[in-house]
């Protein structure tokens, strides 16, 4: 089955987040003017402070691709909007709740899951990094031979890809990944404490146990991994956890395993921590 159908459309989106929008308005302060502010934590510079999520996580034309005229082509954006719509109606219609989720919802966690991971700036630069070091080693070659690969059309499309790698990765991460997530159990961690589950711009972990349990023994925690767990806070009090045998259901987490994930999201973010309080915890810096 194809879970990424419908390209095409053009529209005039410009500014693209690669952490949505809508999903760090989870993490807003009431006691902000207007409520209207996260509290972002700069690992680089070790301080904390306010911004709208509409100026978080975001750049022009992050996906955005081009027709032979020149045209710039916007549908990666218009899907990813999708996705994300789907997912914050189940957020705040059933997560919240504590409804149980049907195969739909299932479906919907597993592509908003596996669509965070993709679409970050960090796996821009990775699948950018990839590209370039295929091109690298076309120039090294012997002039007649590099000549020749740089004729061809997959050499013309591996230089696309360097260009612009996202829709490329993306359609193909989701459509590998959504099945395997899918069956997975889904549990949503819950807590009450204060600040609760942080998130980053680099949102969602996909991790070996071992990780958190040293007794286990370290895996390939790769999509064939029996052991994969993918932890992706929703908002400062629920955070999702897909795991083969896990728990399935509403779980109050445990305060020493929050704590981990908490360290897991702060080794994992790239340079800012987002939260919902004015708050600078110690093992932050």
């Amino acid at each position: 089955m194809d879970y990424w159908t419908g390209l095409g459309l053009k529209m005039e989106y410009e500014n693209q987040h690669f952490v949505t929008e809508g999903y760090i308005k989870a993490w807003l302060d009431p006691e902000t003017p207007q409520g209207a502010y996260v509290w972002v934590f700069s690992k680089r510079r070790k301080s904390i402070f306010k911004k709208s999520p509409r100026s978080l996580f975001s750049e022009s034309d992050f996906y955005t691709v081009y027709d032979d005229k020149g045209n710039r082509i916007l549908e990666l954006e218009h899907k990813l909007k999708d996705i994300e719509d789907k997912f914050f109606l189940l957020r705040d219609n059933k997560l919240k709740m504590h409804k149980p989720l049907s195969p739909d919802d299932r479906l919907t966690i597993a592509m908003f899951a596996s669509s965070m991971f993709a679409r970050t700036k960090f796996q821009k630069e990775i699948q950018i990094d990839i590209w370039e070091e295929f091109l690298d080693v076309v120039d090294k070659m012997p002039e007649d031979i590099s000549n020749s690969i740089k004729e061809s059309a997959e050499y013309k499309q591996a230089k696309s890809l360097h260009k612009q790698p996202m829709p490329f990765n993306l359609y193909n991460f989701v459509n590998i990944s959504v099945p395997v997530l899918y069956r997975m159990n889904t549990c949503i961690y819950e807590t009450n404490d204060a600040p609760g589950f942080i998130t980053s711009d680099n949102p969602c972990l996909w991790m070996d146990p071992a990780l958190i349990y040293p007794s286990e023994a370290e895996t390939w925690f790769g999509l064939g991994s029996r052991k994969l767990n993918v932890i992706l806070p929703i908002s400062p009090s629920q955070c999702i956890s897909l795991m083969a045998s896990d728990f399935d259901g509403y779980k109050e987490i445990d305060p020493e395993y929050a704590k981990i994930i908490e360290e897991l999201i702060i080794s994992q973010a790239q340079e800012k921590i987002v939260v919902n309080k004015q708050i600078i915890k110690e093992n932050w810096l």
